[in-house]
């Protein structure tokens, strides 16, 4: 607290460079300046929590045919069960090329979803 008050009250976080680059920013409190993304901390009680770094989405989701519907574990499709989105395991593999990676293929693979629910292909 007594070196990160004075720090986020200047807007420039010393020990991790919170708010430095253009994408942190964008994703922090536009109407919290000079940094959108720091602030001090003032009211009690405080609570600290571990966080452990990950992606922004899953890669590891359950497995989907063609239709999206989910796979039991021996490769069967299980009935009336689908996923898309960050639900469906990636077809990224792991990878995540940048932000909103993951809207296009929910969007698609909902669609191939939604026609398969409805009986007309998909």
């Amino acid at each position: 607290m007594e070196r990160f008050n004075p720090d986020a009250a200047r807007g420039r976080d010393t020990e991790f460079s919170r708010g430095e680059d253009i994408y942190s920013r964008y994703l922090g409190d536009a109407e919290n300046q000079p940094n959108p993304c720091l602030a001090p901390l003032i009211k009690p009680p405080f609570h600290a929590i571990e966080l452990v770094l990950s992606d922004l989405g899953t890669a590891a989701g359950l497995r989907t045919d063609l239709h999206c519907r989910v796979l039991d574990i021996s490769g069967e499709p299980i009935a009336g069960l689908y996923a898309i989105g960050n639900d469906m395991q990636s077809i990224w593999r792991g990878n995540y090329p940048g932000p909103g990676i993951t809207l296009g293929p929910a969007l698609a693979f909902g669609y191939i979803a939604a026609c398969h629910v409805a009986g007309n292909g998909g």
